[in-house]
């Protein structure tokens, strides 16, 4: 039984802070959600009722993870009332609301997540759904895995070797655009028609999805094991599918743990990222150093030159000398 709170949240402009969540009542049909605004157009912070995903066979999941009822997203006004998420109790994705999900499994070990209509008389559980298939697909795997690599070889680079392993295509499917919006992320569109790399393409309607890859060096180069996603929208509605992948990029962004070899957790979203906090290290120690220095020069030649020039003029007291005349006259 699926628990649905009707719960809000309410955003103000920069600076400003979420508000309280309205009271919510437990239903076995899922309640609308409503939120309350203030006088500003955009975005909306919603608490959604979150949708617990099944197996293949329809059957709860046997899973020890987090098993959250509400999550917060920010959305578009428009799209209040009209998505919801759902979880297996590991991850995480935005689709419409009143969908079924399933948990998918890769003969490799790789996870994915397959929301789709509910009266869908195929559901596409198992292998790749066909052309033009209604639904969230997400994935979820490794670069230890070859079908982890075959899901970022074509957008991203990896050594020859993997590519061989995983029989990576040497040119994209025409049609597909392709654009970077970090080099971590890959936005990738198939148009109608177009069989793309994307699940679902090939239809009636543009299918667009995300793939990660985070470019955490040298395990990139090396071809070590990096955790990477990807998910694909195939929806007729290109502003939900907008939303539904933004929330998907800034959720499931894997980021390496402390237990890792790659400590450092910002340096895990970009290559460059350990090479930054190495760089200001050696500097601030040379600086004070050099700091240091330059105040010491300038007094210690000054002290000396004026010690110097007192020192010859004191000497003439040499006419001592007649005193000491006087003083044996």
């Amino acid at each position: 039984m699926v628990v649905a709170l009707t719960a809000g949240i309410l955003v103000a402009g920069c600076g400003s802070s979420l508000g309280a969540l309205s009271s919510g009542t437990s239903t076995t049909d899922p309640a609308p959600v409503t939120t309350t605004t203030m006088p500003i157009t955009g975005e909306v912070a919603v608490a959604f009722p979150v949708v617990a995903c099944t197996n293949a066979s329809g059957a709860p999941l046997d899973s020890s993870g987090w098993k959250p009822s509400i999550l917060l997203a920010p959305i578009p006004t428009a799209l209040v009332g009209k998505v919801e998420f759902y979880s297996d109790d590991v991850h995480t994705v935005v689709a419409p609301t009143g969908w079924t999900c399933t948990q998918t499994q890769s003969w490799d070990g790789g996870v994915g997540l397959a929301v789709y209509p509910s009266g869908n008389p195929n559901p596409p559980v198992s292998g790749p759904p066909s052309p033009g298939t209604q639904g969230v697909f997400a994935t979820y795997d490794t670069t230890a895995h070859s079908l982890g690599i075959a899901l970022v070889c074509p957008f991203f680079t990896v050594p020859s070797w993997q590519q061989e392993e995983a029989k990576c295509a040497t040119t994209p499917p025409a049609g597909e655009t392709v654009s970077m919006p970090t080099p971590d992320v890959a936005s990738v569109t198939d148009p109608a028609g177009v069989v793309g790399s994307l699940e679902a393409s090939g239809g009636s309607f543009q299918v667009t999805g995300t793939v990660i890859f985070p470019q955490v060096e040298p395990a990139v180069t090396d071809g070590s094991a990096v955790d990477v996603a990807e998910e694909s929208c195939s929806l007729p509605q290109p502003a939900l599918c907008a939303t539904v992948l933004s929330d998907f990029d800034v959720r499931e962004f894997p980021v390496p743990g402390g237990s890792s070899a790659f400590t450092p957790r910002p340096s895990g979203s970009e290559g460059t990222g350990s090479t930054t906090p190495t760089t200001p290290r050696p500097t601030t120690p040379t600086s004070p150093a050099t700091t240091r220095t330059t105040p010491a020069t300038p007094t210690t030649p000054t002290t000396p030159t004026t010690a110097r020039p007192t020192t010859p003029p004191t000497s003439p007291p040499t006419t001592a000398a007649p005193t000491s005349h006087s003083t044996s006259r």
